[in-house]
């Protein structure tokens, strides 16, 4: 429960929030802005999303399957990737879906955790809110549309593996 808590809890305070916590460890450790910390905050939320997914498809699941595969001589390893894995992948694949489309979207955590340095951190979010706060509107539109373009891709993507693998 404690792991659990102490997992989801970023994603149940505001970004901005996550965000300055994340920016004043990295102040600490003296590790500046840049892609490193834009990755560290977006995984930040969306091992929560991947993590939520696969606990729930885990919990769906019986372990007599597992049971029997170490019964019949499988190692751990084994057991895994031919019993586990099969059971948990339609929830690895809608974290990742969701994963994809929050890390796309966010603004809060990232906002504060890339240090704005034009041209260097910029994600397509922060992207938006510089030409938005420039008055290129056009461009701002232009970019949204790219994000929206991607969501559209990430949908189509996943359609497909699920019309590919087969879904059960």
């Amino acid at each position: 429960e404690t792991v659990s808590f102490l997992v989801v809890l970023p994603i149940a305070l505001p970004g901005v929030v996550t965000g300055v916590a994340l920016s004043n460890t990295f102040a600490t450790l003296g590790i500046p802005f840049g892609l490193f910390t834009i990755i560290v905050g977006h995984a930040t939320f969306c091992v929560v999303i991947a993590y939520n997914n696969v606990l729930a498809r885990l919990r769906r699941t019986t372990r007599t399957l597992e049971e029997a595969s170490m019964d019949l001589g499988a190692d751990t390893w084994q057991t895994f990737r031919r019993i586990t894995l099969p059971n948990i992948k339609w929830g690895l694949l809608y974290g990742v879906v969701l994963c994809n489309a929050r890390a796309m979207g966010e603004f809060g955590a990232v906002s504060v955790v890339s240090g704005h340095i034009r041209g260097l951190t910029d994600t397509l979010p922060l992207h938006v809110e510089i030409l938005y706060n420039e008055y290129e509107y056009a461009a701002a539109f232009a970019v949204a549309s790219l994000l929206a373009l991607l969501a559209l891709a990430t949908l189509a993507v996943k359609s497909w593996l699920e019309w590919r693998l087969g879904r059960d």
